[in-house]
């Protein structure tokens, strides 16, 4: 008679709902494996929270700042296992963020055990966020850290500064939203959610659709490839953080020791530097002119290449392999 065999994962749900009274997504064994499809979810909620068309790049910051709040309050509740009355409202809101993205995995075409985990898992957390007895005294308030606007005369502003210029209404103004075409206006969104994203998490959520695009089942080697590229193209942007960070380096060393002791990438007050020292931020624009590959209207081409040699790749993978 063949011995029956042992359940890990059945065996350390058991002790997940043995040992805590709070049930935490985020804590389930294979969060991993669940991150993908939450995901995805949070991301069609950032998507329907806008009342009209906007950039994918306002979706993705919005859906990388849905998934920090709900991680970071989620775990503030389930530690202080109860809620202060100053926090009822912001309760009410991440119950309700859980409840949207339930409503949205629920609606997937298909629903298997997989999807039946996934959904365990969300709503038992959103049972025990809703159980939380009440506490006296106050608490404190989630706050995402990211003013998202760059800080006068810091770096992230001083490059945004040069690379705009080519789409002030007066090139001899200042640099406000009202002086800023539309196509201006759009690099300065990107520039800000570059200067703040946590690029690591980025490419997390690339690998992240990657193992979902491999796992999925009936495509074509055509579709597969094509479903391949899409997701290069859509993150082909991370080519700006190595771009950002060749600046900041030879930045720092062009000035630290010799100039000021540290440079602080969010706070240090460069143009003060550069006022005193205006060979420094001559050297300073050449560093920018040449790293994001500026051409002679000032416009950069950053990603020209990537996205180039992306679509090049498969168009001679689905060529030769299709």
């Amino acid at each position: 008679m063949k011995p029956e065999q042992y359940d890990f994962k059945q065996a350390a749900y058991q002790r997940l709902k043995q040992q805590a009274s709070f049930q935490n997504v985020f804590d389930f064994p294979d969060f991993i494996e669940m991150r993908p499809v939450i995901r995805e979810a949070v991301h069609q909620v950032a998507a329907d929270a806008f009342d009209k068309p906007v950039l994918p790049v306002k979706v993705e910051r919005m859906t990388l700042q849905l998934e920090e709040q709900l991680e970071r309050e989620t775990r503030k509740y389930q530690q202080q296992n109860g809620v202060y009355p100053n926090q009822q409202g912001e309760l009410g809101n991440l119950l309700r963020l859980y409840t949207n993205i339930l409503q949205v995995i629920s609606k997937r075409p298909i629903i298997d055990q997989e999807i039946e985990d996934i959904i365990y898992a969300v709503n038992q957390t959103r049972l025990s966020l809703g159980r939380l007895s009440e506490l006296t005294g106050t608490g404190p308030l989630y706050q995402d850290n990211h003013d998202q606007e760059l800080v006068p005369h810091t770096f992230y502003y001083l490059i945004a500064s040069q690379l705009i210029r080519p789409y002030l209404i007066n090139p001899q103004g200042a640099l406000t939203p009202t002086n800023v075409n539309p196509s201006g206006k759009q690099l300065m969104v990107k520039l800000t959610t570059y200067a703040f994203r946590d690029w690591d998490a980025y490419l997390t959520h690339q690998y992240d659709e990657q193992h979902n695009i491999k796992n999925e089942q009936g495509l074509t080697t055509v579709q597969y490839y094509d479903a391949l590229e899409q997701n290069e193209l859509k993150y082909a942007d991370h080519a700006y953080a190595n771009v950002l960070a060749d600046v900041y380096q030879d930045l720092e060393k062009l000035i630290v020791p010799d100039y000021i002791d540290r440079l602080d990438i969010m706070s240090t007050n460069i143009d003060t530097l550069f006022d005193s020292h205006p060979l420094l931020r001559i050297k300073f624009n050449q560093l920018v002119h040449d790293h994001f590959l500026v051409d002679h209207e000032g416009k950069e081409h950053v990603m020209d290449a990537p996205l180039k040699d992306i679509r090049q790749k498969y168009q001679y993978y689905r060529k030769n392999f299709s």
